[in-house]
C-alpha cells in the first residue's frame, strides 16, 4: 500500500459523512500561516529548553525549519495538516475551511504558488508554494473552484 493510500486511511477519521477526498499533495506554507506555525514551533522549542534545563539534560540541537503541509481538498472542505517525518501519517491540522467559502488562484513564476482567499472579501488566507508542480497547483485550484 502506497503512502498516499495510507494517508487517506488516517484522514478518514477527520472526514464528515459523505465527504470524499479529491486532492492530496504536499506544499510549503507562505506568509501568515508560516508565521502562525513558527510561533507554535517556537513555543514548543522554548518548552523543550525549559524541560532540558530543569532535568539537567545534555546538549540540545534546535532545528527551527517550518514543516511542509499536506493539502487535502475534499468534496466539502479544504484541510491542511503539518507534514511529519512519516510519509503516510498527518500531523496537527493547521487549516480547515468549507470549500464554498474559498476561492483559489494559481500564480506561476519561477515557482508555482496557489493563493487561497476568502470568497466573500477576497482577502488572502493562505499562500502555498508548490515549486515546479504546476499540475498539482492546477488540481487544487480546479477542485476549490477558483
Amino acid at each position: 500500500m502506497g503512502s498516499k493510500a495510507k494517508l487517506r486511511g488516517h484522514l478518514s477519521a477527520d472526514l464528515q459523512h459523505g465527504e470524499t477526498i479529491e486532492v492530496i499533495t504536499v506544499a510549503q506554507l507562505k506568509q501568515g500561516m508560516k508565521q502562525h506555525l513558527g510561533k507554535n514551533l517556537a513555543a514548543g522549542v522554548a518548552a523543550g529548553l525549559v524541560t532540558t534545563a530543569v532535568t539537567g539534560g545534555g546538549s540540545l540541537f534546535v532545528y527551527a525549519a517550518i514543516p511542509a503541509v499536506w493539502v487535502v481538498v475534499t468534496s466539502q472542505r479544504v484541510l491542511m495538516y503539518a507534514k511529519t517525518g512519516s510519509a503516510s501519517k498527518p500531523g496537527e491540522m493547521v487549516f480547515a475551511a468549507p470549500r464554498q467559502a474559498l476561492g483559489a488562484e494559481a500564480r506561476s513564476g519561477l515557482l508555482t504558488q496557489v493563493v487561497i482567499a476568502d470568497r466573500g472579501d477576497g482577502r488572502s488566507l493562505v499562500r502555498l508554494n508548490l515549486g515546479l508542480r504546476r499540475k498539482a497547483a492546477n488540481r487544487i485550484v480546479l477542485s476549490i473552484g477558483g
